[in-house]
C-alpha cells in the first residue's frame, strides 16, 4: 500500500498599460484685399552658386576578426571521493514469493509458530497471503501466496536468515522486509517469540522481562535447528533448499537485541542461552541494548564478543530506542567486521514495522477491530507522522542495504561505499 501527497501551487500575474496621443490643429489667417500694385520690372536672376561636391564618405572600417573562444577543458574524471548523483536502489528480486505457516516443538512447552518466506520456482495463481490477527484483522500481502515447500525455486540451496520481531510484536510485523529478502533469493524464517507477542500483550499474559530475554535467542537456535534438520517433520521440506552454512540473523528492537544476543551468548538470573556459532552475520534494526546511564541489556563483554560482520539500522528519530545509547554501545564495542551503520533521517521506532501500511489499508476502508485500530494508531505516533521519513523511503533504503549486505556475506554482491552517500541528505552512513 503506498500513499502520495500532491501539492498543486498555481498563480497569474496580468499587467495592462495604455496611453493615448493629443492631436493639435494649426490656425489659417485671411488677409483684406487691396489694389494690385503696378508690376515693376523682374530683376535678371542672379546667378545661383554652383553646390560644393559633397565629400565622398570615408570607408567604414572593417569589424575586428573575433576572438576564437578557448576550448573548454575536459572534466577531470570523478575521483573516488567524489560523490555520485544517487545512491542505486533496489526493488523487488527476482523469484516470485512463497509464505508457509508451521509450528516448531508443537508438543514442547514453548511451541512456536514461524512464518517461512522462500523464493518460488514460478510465479504462482494462488491467492495473495493474509497475515491475520488473533482478532480476524488481516493484512493482504501484495507480493507473497500462500505456497508449500515442494514450490521452493529449484537453483538453491539458499542462505537461511532468521528475523526476531519486537517485544509485543509478530511474526510477520515487517513483511515488507522478509518478503523482499525472499525474492532476492533467500529463505526467511520468523518465529513468534511465545510469551512476549502482541497476542499475550492483547491478553495481558507475557512472561517477565528476565525469562524473554533468556527465550529470545534460545528461540533462533531452535528455528535454525528446525530449518537444518531433515528429521524435522514441520520443516523438513525445507531442509534441502537452505544451506546450513550460510546464517543470518535479523531483527528490530528486542529483537535487535535478540540478534547480538545468539552470537555473543547470554546468560541472566532467569537462565541462559549459548553463543551459536553457526551465524555468520546480523542485521539488527533499531536495536534494545542499553548502557551508560539506564539499564543494560547487553554488557561490554557480550558486546565485544560479537565478531561477524554486522549492519545496524537505526532512525536518528526514534525515541524509543535512541542511536545513543543503543546504537553508539554497539558500533563503540563489539568486534563486527565490516561493522556498517546506517542512520535514516526522520525515521523512528516504529519506520522498521508494517505498521504505516496497515494503517493505510484501514484508511481506505477495510473494515478493523476498534481495539486493533487503537493499538496502530498509537504505534504510528512513532513512524507514520507527516514529518517522519515516508514509509516508502524507509522501506527502500532498508531493503537495499541489507539485501546488498547480505549478497556480500554469501555472495558477490557488493556494498554502497560512504562516498556513494555522502551527496544524500537524508541518509547518515558509516563503515569500518
Amino acid at each position: 500500500m503506498r500513499r502520495t501527497v500532491t501539492l498543486l501551487l498555481a498563480g497569474s500575474l496580468v499587467v495592462a498599460a495604455c496611453g493615448s496621443d493629443d492631436d493639435a490643429d494649426d490656425p489659417t489667417d485671411t488677409a483684406a484685399s487691396e489694389p494690385e500694385p503696378e508690376p515693376e520690372p523682374e530683376p535678371e536672376p542672379a546667378l545661383e552658386p554652383e553646390p560644393e561636391p559633397e565629400p565622398e564618405p570615408e570607408p567604414e572600417p572593417e569589424p575586428e576578426p573575433e576572438p576564437e573562444p578557448e576550448p573548454e577543458p575536459e572534466p577531470e574524471p570523478a575521483g573516488d571521493d567524489e560523490p555520485p548523483s544517487k545512491l542505486e536502489l533496489i526493488g523487488a528480486g527476482p523469484y516470485p514469493v512463497g509464505v508457509q505457516t508451521l509450528i516448531v516443538d508443537a508438543d514442547g512447552d514453548r511451541p512456536l509458530t514461524v512464518d517461512v518466506w522462500f523464493p518460488l520456482a514460478s510465479s504462482s495463481a494462488a491467492e495473495p497471503f493474509r497475515y491475520t490477527f488473533i482478532t480476524g484483522d488481516f493484512f493482504e500481502s501484495d507480493a507473497a501466496v500462500g505456497a508449500a515447500p515442494d514450490q521452493l525455486a529449484a537453483d538453491g540451496p539458499f542462505p537461511l536468515v532468521v528475523y526476531s520481531h519486537g517485544s509485543g510484536g509478530i511474526r510477520y510485523i515487517h513483511s515488507d522486509y522478509t518478503e523482499t529478502l525472499a525474492s532476492h533469493g533467500y529463505v526467511v524464517a520468523a518465529p513468534d517469540h511465545t510469551g512476549n507477542t502482541s497476542v499475550e500483550q492483547f491478553l495481558q499474559t507475557e512472561d517477565d522481562r528476565a525469562v524473554v530475554a533468556v527465550n529470545r535467542p534460545n528461540d533462533v537456535i531452535r528455528v535454525i535447528d528446525a530449518m537444518t534438520d531433515p528429521e524435522n517433520e514441520a520443516t523438513a521440506g525445507f531442509v534441502a533448499g537452505v544451506d546450513p552454512d550460510r546464517v543470518a540473523v535479523t531483527g528490530h528492537s528486542f529483537g535487535g537485541f535478540t540478534s547480538y544476543a545468539v552470537v555473543s551468548g547470554y546468560e541472566n538470573e532467569a537462565g541462559r542461552s549459548p553463543a551459536d556459532d553457526r551465524v555468520d552475520a546480523i542485521i539488527p534494526l533499531a536495536p534494545a541494548v542499553g548502557g551508560r546511564s539506564g539499564p543494560t541489556l547487553l554488557s561490554d563483554d557480550q558486546l565485544a564478543a560479537v565478531d561477524v560482520p554486522a549492519l545496524v539500522i537505526v532512525g536518528t528519530d526514534d525515541s524509543t530506542t535512541p542511536v545513543e545509547p543503543n546504537v553508539e554501545r554497539a558500533w563503540e564495542l563489539s568486534a563486527s567486521a565490516p561493522h556498517h551503520r546506517l542512520e535514516l533521517v526522520g525515521a523512528e521506532h516504529q519506520s522498521f514495522t508494517d505498521v504505516c501500511d496497515y494503517l493505510t489499508a484501514f484508511d481506505e476502508g477495510q473494515e478493523v477491530t476498534p481495539p486493533v485500530r487503537q493499538i496502530l494508531e498509537t504505534f504510528g505516533e512513532q513512524g507514520c507522522a507527516p514529518d517522519d521519513m515516508a514509509i516508502e523511503r524507509v522501506q527502500e533504503l532498508t531493503n537495499t542495504f541489507a539485501v546488498r549486505f547480505l549478497d556480500v556475506v554469501f555472495g558477490d554482491g557488493t556494498m554502497p561505499t560512504v562516498a556513494d552517500t555522502a551527496a544524500i541528505d537524508d541518509v547518515i552512513y558509516d563503515v569500518k
